[in-house]
């Protein structure tokens, strides 16, 4: 009677800086029960971040290591369960027709996400077994004075994928009833700007973080009638040289009541003239006064 071929089939994310005793414990009882190992690897397909620091290659490379022999490919995320389930029954189909394949996963594995048609088995972990979660934070707790750590730096530090625009806000505040905005100085600077920073990812929108930033760093104010004005292309000094840049969105808004205080990185804020604005502001914010001036003289037009 021939004997069909099974195929062991091991899902996970691998983000930690070795393979750990839970993930060896668990490829060793895979091996131990299967003819040959499928390891798929999960990919988010987005930026690099303390949850995904890693890129698929470094974690093949790791794994193999550990497991040779056994074949690894990447499966990037899905919006849904069941489409990610069909892109895994395709890979292991793909990787081993005619394979009896069987799932398998322990604690915390991708086994209650699985709708597809392959049979599962869930592995008891062993006993005090790392998080990946905790080894990351570990190995974040301070550098290594070696030039392999180095060099990771390097490496992951050119391999972010593409060039990104990073998105700020500023705001004008505009007296509600005098001719005058407010205008901040940082320290070591002579010039003055608008309030302004980067957008916050507990920011619903644009206009809430420009609120938020002219709270932050001119006092405990209310600002109204928040009104979207232009965006721009900004020339940082941090970006110079870097392939990744920055953009602002700039806002106008109505002062309403509150007392005007620097805060944040601002060492002082105050009331500004019209007059005078474009003068007395930063050269690389001189761009967004003009802006500001001209949407003033358009809405008196109106």
């Amino acid at each position: 009677m021939n004997h069909t071929q099974t195929v062991g089939v091991v899902v996970g994310r691998f983000q930690s800086p070795y393979v750990h005793s839970g993930h060896q414990y668990l490829l060793e009882e895979v091996r131990r029960r299967c003819d040959q190992i499928l390891i798929i690897v999960g990919v988010t397909g987005g930026v690099p971040d303390s949850h995904d620091p890693m890129d698929f290659k470094t974690r093949k490379l790791m794994i193999e290591s550990r497991c040779p022999g056994a074949v690894i490919v990447s499966l990037n995320d899905h919006l849904s369960n069941e489409a990610w389930s069909s892109k895994l029954d395709d890979l292991i189909a793909e990787n081993f027709p005619g394979f009896k394949a069987m799932l398998f996963g322990s604690r915390d594995s991708f086994l209650p996400c699985y709708k597809g048609k392959n049979c599962m088995e869930y592995i008891m972990p062993k006993a005090d077994v790392p998080s990946a979660t905790t080894l990351r934070a570990e190995v974040t707790m301070k550098p290594l004075n070696s030039s392999d750590f180095r060099a990771g730096i390097i490496y992951a530090g050119t391999r972010q994928g593409f060039p990104t625009s990073f998105q700020a806000v500023d705001i004008a505040i505009r007296h509600s009833i005098e001719d005058k905005v407010i205008v901040g100085r940082k320290a070591g600077e002579s010039g003055w700007r608008f309030p302004g920073g980067f957008s916050d990812p507990a920011d619903l929108s644009l206009e809430s973080a420009a609120v938020r930033e002219a709270r932050e760093e001119a006092g405990d104010i209310e600002v109204g009638n928040v009104k979207y004005l232009a965006s721009r292309r900004m020339e940082d000094f941090r970006y110079r040289k870097s392939d990744n840049k920055l953009m602002t969105a700039l806002f106008s808004g109505t002062y309403i009541f509150g007392q005007v205080k620097a805060g944040d990185d601002l060492v002082e804020v105050r009331w500004q003239d019209f007059d005078g604005l474009i003068e007395c502001m930063m050269t690389d914010h001189k761009c967004l006064g003009e802006i500001f001036l001209q949407s003033i003289q358009t809405n008196k037009s109106v």
